[in-house]
């Protein structure tokens, strides 16, 4: 079956769970590098866990995102980010080195998470999408629509 030919209102549900989904997912994948190789510091994954649904709900609205839903998609990714930084902590993955240099690994993840749920805020609550998106079709105040003339 191709995306034209489902009904609307599934593929509205798809894009309202492609955040979500796209959240566990890194963390997920951050979770299983992390007890596969615990010396070792993946510092990307709860920021992407973080900013990931906030981003692709702004990516798959076509206007301007309520502040609330914003909101709640960055809440959402955050909580996704911290749960897995949880589980982390408390299996003992996190024995690797940071990235200043000093200081504990599970404090700069949330240092990172937390900058990446700003930058996702960020990109949510724009009026214009990302700039690695299309731009909306927009059209300017003063022009009349375009009428076609007969020829004639």
């Amino acid at each position: 079956m191709t995306a034209a030919s489902q009904p609307r209102w599934w593929r509205r549900a798809a894009a309202g769970w492609a955040g979500p989904a796209a959240s566990a997912g890194f963390a997920l994948v951050w979770l299983t590098l992390s007890r596969w190789h615990p010396a070792v510091t993946y510092h990307f994954g709860p920021p992407l866990a973080a900013a990931a649904w906030p981003i692709l709900k702004r990516a798959s609205a076509r206007r301007p995102i309520a502040s609330g839903k914003a909101l709640a998609a960055v809440a959402g990714g955050f909580l996704i980010a911290m749960a897995a930084l949880g589980v982390a902590i408390a299996a003992g993955w996190l024995h690797g080195p940071t990235i200043v240099g000093a200081g504990s690994v599970p404090v700069e993840e949330v240092v990172l998470t937390a900058a990446a749920a700003v930058w996702g805020w960020r990109v949510a609550a724009r009026r214009r999408r990302a700039w690695f998106l299309p731009a909306e079709p927009s059209r300017p105040e003063s022009s009349p629509p375009h009428t076609p003339q007969a020829n004639g």
